[in-house]
């Protein structure tokens, strides 16, 4: 191949991946002014959003300690296995005990992790419905100010 053909190729190449990328990318809505109805409900659901992201996260974090806890256990396993009597059969029955109880830890940390990676995804597809929903969205100054003391009020 040509020296003078690579650059061609190259340039083909970033023009069949920008278009691809323009294929998939939706046209923005043209603004809309929505409602006092309207803003409350997005309102209501971006609350509703940050709520669950939260509990996600807090979710998470403990997830994080109990998997934390599982490598430590898995440590102590391998100590134990290093320093077993295998001449004391109710050592080994302890040990096969012990091995038993980290099986099922790491198997409902599993479980929890696949949990909460569902929960993840549902956040974004609804984040995402949100966003159509209430993304273009523009509001009248006077709505806004209303709304807002509206939640004040009853947030008090």
């Amino acid at each position: 191949m040509s020296p003078s053909r690579i650059p061609l190729l190259v340039v083909s190449c970033l023009l069949l991946t920008a278009a691809a990328g323009a294929a998939t990318v939706k046209p923005a809505k043209p603004a809309a002014f929505g409602t006092r109805e309207q803003l409350r409900e997005c309102l209501d659901l971006d609350d509703a959003m940050k709520t669950r992201r939260r509990t996600l996260e807090t979710s998470a974090a403990e997830h994080n300690r109990k998997f934390d806890a599982n490598d430590a256990e898995d440590a102590r396993l391998v100590e134990m296995k290093a320093k077993l009597d295998r001449s004391n059969k109710d050592a080994i029955v302890a040990f096969n005990q012990a091995v038993t109880e980290h099986a099922l830890h790491t198997h409902d940390l599993n479980q929890e992790a696949d949990e909460q990676e569902a929960g993840m995804k549902a956040l974004q597809a609804d984040k995402a419905a949100m966003d159509d929903k209430c993304g273009n969205l523009t509001y009248k100054p006077a709505d806004i100010d209303a709304v807002t003391k509206e939640r004040s009020k009853a947030a008090s």
